[in-house]
């Protein structure tokens, strides 16, 4: 049996878990033996990454900034322009971005525990367990003021992008001048200040330690695969799906979804995931999502629902909302397929400490952790033993 106290100082006993680092192929070393002393057959999935966003928004500031230069010099520094605000656009809103294969690429790993069923796979109900191991940048946007106005801050940011691209079309065509030179002059100052800001605590203190988030998530996933290995559902295929590069973007995730989607029957899948779940009250999160909200309005989590008005889940799990970046879980929404996913958010539906120097063991309530085992496992045995498929 998994001790979830021992388990997190174990994982968290490494400095940080950063993609692409060796402290993450360590974490990942650590994982591969957690799951095979559980019985299961493990593999690693390697990709190629961002080692942080702090690359992306470079890429991105930079690509913006040399174009606004270069629009007195040539018109082709607008498409240019655009080229680069088209891009910021997806990443910011939890799509594939190109930017993510930018340079500045490590090669990290996704680790996979896998139980197969022991029924014909007609029959096989398949469960995704999924949490992110690896630990973010720490970052002065994610304070506890910030984070309030996170969401509002890319928005706006977003848009000066689109108003920058609009500018420079407009120099380029001999609209509006002078005055459209100033205004390009003075957006490309915000830009450098934002870009300055925003990646500011990564240089001056490096990563988190990580221990909400995202080691109480790996606690909850890998917990919840023993207790329903031992319910022996001869039925359930249990995949425990631990992600790297989920701070540089969701790209982990991404990558296995993208790698696997095409064998999985949709009506017969169900994935979970969890994310920061060391601080606050459970929560099933029905929407995320930046300027694009990303609902979850899958079967999946309107069971998830059904169940929290049980008597066993009405006082203990909420239904929320998380608009401060997103989670691994967006490209099962995007693909469609049916997913849950589930976090610890306090009284102002925020999540404590995040990408903070302060997420450290100690600072971490066990009980949201045990929650969300609790109701990721009532959850999943309702519906392997039930006839009715799931309708992607």
């Amino acid at each position: 049996m998994i001790q979830i106290d021992a388990f997190l100082r174990d994982l968290t006993r490494l400095p940080h878990r950063g993609a692409a680092t060796h402290y993450e192929t360590e974490a990942a070393r650590l994982l591969q033996d957690q799951l095979t002393e559980m019985g299961a057959s493990v593999r690693t999935e390697a990709f190629q990454t961002p080692r942080t966003y702090v690359t992306v928004v470079y890429w991105i500031i930079g690509g913006i900034l040399t174009g606004l230069a270069l629009v007195p010099v040539t018109g082709v520094a607008v498409g240019l322009v655009w080229y680069f605000v088209w891009m910021a656009y997806r990443y910011f809103n939890w799509r594939y971005s190109f930017i993510t294969r930018f340079p500045g690429q490590g090669t990290a790993r996704n680790v996979i525990g896998h139980w197969p069923a022991q029924t014909d796979p007609a029959d096989t109900k398949k469960v995704i367990l999924m949490a992110h191991y690896d630990t973010a940048p720490v970052s002065l946007l994610y304070g506890p003021k910030q984070q309030a106005g996170f969401r509002t801050s890319l928005i706006v940011s977003l848009g000066l992008m689109v108003i920058a691209a609009m500018l420079a079309t407009a120099e380029a065509m001999g609209t509006g001048l002078p005055y459209v030179t100033y205004l390009r002059y003075a957006l490309m100052a915000y830009f450098v200040t934002q870009a300055g800001v925003g990646t500011a605590g990564y240089w001056l203190k490096g990563y988190t330690n990580g221990a909400s988030d995202n080691a109480t998530g790996v606690a909850a996933a890998l917990v919840t695969a023993e207790q329903l290995r031992q319910q022996n559902l001869p039925n359930l295929d249990i995949e425990v799906v631990l992600t790297s590069a989920e701070e540089a973007g969701m790209i982990g995730a991404y990558h296995y979804v993208e790698a696997h989607k095409r064998t999985w029957n949709r009506k017969q899948t169900l994935a979970i995931n969890f994310d920061t779940l060391g601080a606050g009250q459970l929560t099933v999160v029905e929407q995320t999502g930046t300027v694009e909200v990303i609902r979850y309005d899958n079967p999946a989590t309107e069971r998830a629902r059904e169940l929290i008005n049980t008597d066993a889940f009405r006082e203990r799990v909420q239904v929320g909302e998380w608009h401060t970046a997103d989670f691994d879980s967006v490209w099962f929404v995007r693909n469609r397929i049916p997913v849950v996913a589930l976090c610890a958010l306090d009284p102002s539906g925020q999540m404590p400490r995040i990408h903070q120097p302060e997420d450290t063991v100690e600072a971490v309530d066990l009980k949201p952790v045990y929650q969300a085992i609790d109701f990721a496992g009532a959850l999943v045995t309702g519906w392997a033993t039930e006839t009715i498929p799931l309708s992607a």
